[in-house]
């Protein structure tokens, strides 16, 4: 941990811009908290005293984006990535548990500091005076400690999707959270069921990938499972003490807590198109919570149909979930499923050496004898029972057509 950060040229060059032209310039947010931690930064975020139109002169040979203008900020767009520049502002009532009424513009950095949600978020840096930590961010950095900045409970009724956060950053940080602002968190819950699933989604998939996720699941079951749905506290219990047996993917570590819960495939696609993910991240998480539901394949074709009907991504997830649920058969299934994988194997109309076009040349048939017939040689090919070549097939298919 460190009081001084590392700042990339093209960030301390708009800092600079902006005091030349007699402003205030701070880093602020997640790059000053990673900075201090020693972990390099993904974006950059500035605040300033200096008014938009004031920022839009004083970086006027930037390449300038108005991204939201209405609070306050202004993109500069430089070669090495884009750099957020806000000026201080106050925040005015929140009447919707999500976004302010109104803000303000003010030129005091402790103001815009304080309506921040956690201090470790509330520290600003200035590349030549050094760390601004009025809320004791640093110290509960080395604590690994979540605090919300003044009152939990005001903050988290200010923004509802905070109580997530709260959680996310605790998980992808490896923090505990203060036991004040964890209060608040099973207090406030409640206010989840205001907030756009879309963004409800977006905290509980990075939560899940957190090193501290196993560990944040069980310690606060009781908020995540009305806000998932299609899952209970027993299950989300039982699947966070098995969590750092699965990939942190959001799918899988999903599927998880779906599958310990004994959900069924109806309640699962109840719940997880609730959440309005995108249609490949829906099937992803339906498929793995399938397979991990299901009896385990016991063979070689088996375990290809398997493949050709979840894809090889939902089928190995499934199946270590199986596994980190204590299903002793599962690390055999992962193994036979991987050197199918391997191998290449066919499991899917797709892979056959003929395909539909072929049969209604050679055959002549249409319709759904196309597809019967690739079916039924599919089953076949899978079975060991047929060679997956184009001769063999074509004999085949002659055979299954007299």
């Amino acid at each position: 941990m460190t009081e001084k950060v590392a700042v990339p040229d093209y960030v301390a060059g708009i800092c600079d811009a902006l005091r030349e032209n007699g402003f205030e310039s701070y880093l602020v947010g997640g790059c000053v908290r990673d900075g201090v931690m020693g972990k390099t930064p993904h974006d950059y975020d500035l605040a300033t005293n200096a008014s938009p139109e004031e920022v839009k002169r004083a970086l006027s040979s930037y390449r300038l984006v108005e991204t939201g203008i209405r609070h306050g900020t202004v993109t500069a767009v430089t070669d090495s990535g884009p750099v957020e520049i806000t000026t201080y502002r106050i925040d005015g009532e929140y009447k919707d548990n999500r976004h302010p009424e109104s803000v303000s513009f003010t030129g005091d950095l402790k103001l815009d500091l304080m309506r921040r949600d956690f201090t470790v978020n509330a520290m600003a840096y200035d590349p030549r005076g050094g760390l601004v930590d009025l809320f004791s961010g640093r110290e509960h950095i080395g604590k690994k400690l979540i605090v919300c900045v003044g009152d939990p409970d005001a903050r988290f009724d200010e923004d509802g999707l905070r109580v997530l956060r709260a959680l996310r950053f605790a998980s992808v940080l490896d923090f505990e959270i203060e036991e004040k602002t964890a209060a608040s968190v099973r207090r406030k819950a409640g206010l989840l069921a205001g907030i756009s699933r879309e963004r409800v989604f977006s905290e509980i998939k990075k939560m899940l990938c957190g090193p501290g996720a196993g560990r944040v699941v069980k310690g606060f079951a009781e908020v995540i499972a009305p806000t998932l749905g299609g899952v209970t506290e027993e299950g989300l219990v039982r699947g966070a003490e098995a969590i750092g047996m699965t990939e942190p993917s959001p799918a899988e570590r999903l599927a998880l807590l779906y599958a310990a819960s004994g959900a069924d495939e109806a309640d699962v696609t109840e719940s997880v198109r609730g959440l309005k993910p995108s249609r490949a991240e829906s099937r992803e998480i339906i498929s793995t919570v399938r397979v991990a539901s299901s009896r385990l394949p016991d063979s070689v074709p088996e375990t290809r149909r398997l493949l050709g009907r979840e894809g090889g991504k939902a089928t190995v997830a499934g199946m270590r979930i199986r596994a980190a649920l204590g299903d002793g058969n599962a690390p055999e299934a992962i193994r036979t499923a991987g050197e199918i994988i391997f191998r290449g194997d066919c499991v899917r109309v797709a892979d056959l050496k003929i395909n539909g076009g072929d049969l209604i040349r050679g055959f002549g048939i249409s319709g759904e004898r196309v597809g019967k017939v690739l079916d039924d040689l599919l089953y076949l090919v899978t079975s060991d029972a047929v060679k997956n070549e184009k001769n063999a097939l074509f004999a085949e298919a002659e055979k299954l057509l007299r």
